[in-house]
C-alpha cells in the first residue's frame, strides 16, 4: 500500500518577542552605552597624553646623555651660542595629536608637549626629568635620572600617563 505524504501541521501561535521584552532589552542597551561612552573619552585622553609621553622617548634619551656627560642640565638647550642636537631632536617630534615641543630653559631639563588635537586640544604638558627622586632645577648637579615627573595645569591628573604620573 503506498502512503500518501501527510501535510505538516503547523502551530497556530507564531513564535517572537512581544513589544514589551524588545523595549526592556533596548533600555538595557540605553543604561550600558551611557556607562561605557564616558569611559571610553577616559581612555581616549589617557591615550592622547601617553601619545606625547612616547613620542618624546628620544628626546628623554638626548637629555638624559647630556645630563650624565655634564653632571647638570646647564647649556642643554644651547651651548657656545648654537642650538645643541637636543633642541634639534624636539624640533623633529610630531604626532597626531602634537603640536610642538619647546625646552623649558637651560637648567631644568624638562620640556613642554603642546596639544593641537584630540581631547587635549590646547592644552599642554610639561615633562621634567627626577634627579634622585626630586624634580630638576637649576641646582641639580651629579647624581643621576632616576624618573620622569608629567605635570599640566590644563589637563586632569587622571589622564596624565601613569609612567610619569606623580
Amino acid at each position: 500500500m503506498q502512503q500518501s505524504a501527510q501535510p505538516i501541521i503547523r502551530n497556530a501561535k507564531q513564535g517572537g518577542f512581544t513589544l514589551i521584552e524588545l523595549m526592556i532589552v533596548v533600555a538595557i542597551i540605553g543604561v550600558l552605552a551611557s556607562i561605557a561612552v564616558p569611559q571610553y573619552q577616559n581612555y581616549v585622553g589617557r591615550a592622547q597624553a601617553t601619545e606625547a609621553f612616547t613620542a618624546t622617548a628620544g628626546l628623554r634619551t638626548d637629555i638624559g646623555l647630556y645630563f650624565s656627560e655634564n653632571g647638570n642640565f646647564v647649556g642643554y638647550q644651547a651651548a657656545n651660542g648654537n642650538d645643541t642636537y637636543i633642541v634639534d631632536t624636539a624640533d623633529d617630534i610630531g604626532g597626531e595629536y602634537i603640536d610642538d615641543v619647546e625646552l623649558n630653559g637651560q637648567a631644568s631639563g624638562g620640556f613642554t608637549v603642546a596639544f593641537d588635537n584630540g581631547v587635549h586640544n590646547g592644552s599642554s604638558m610639561v615633562i621634567q626629568p627626577l634627579v634622585e627622586d626630586a624634580v630638576a632645577n637649576a641646582d641639580t648637579s651629579g647624581g643621576q635620572i632616576t624618573g620622569w615627573r608629567c605635570s599640566s595645569d590644563d589637563i586632569d591628573d587622571t589622564y596624565l600617563p601613569s609612567a610619569c604620573r606623580e
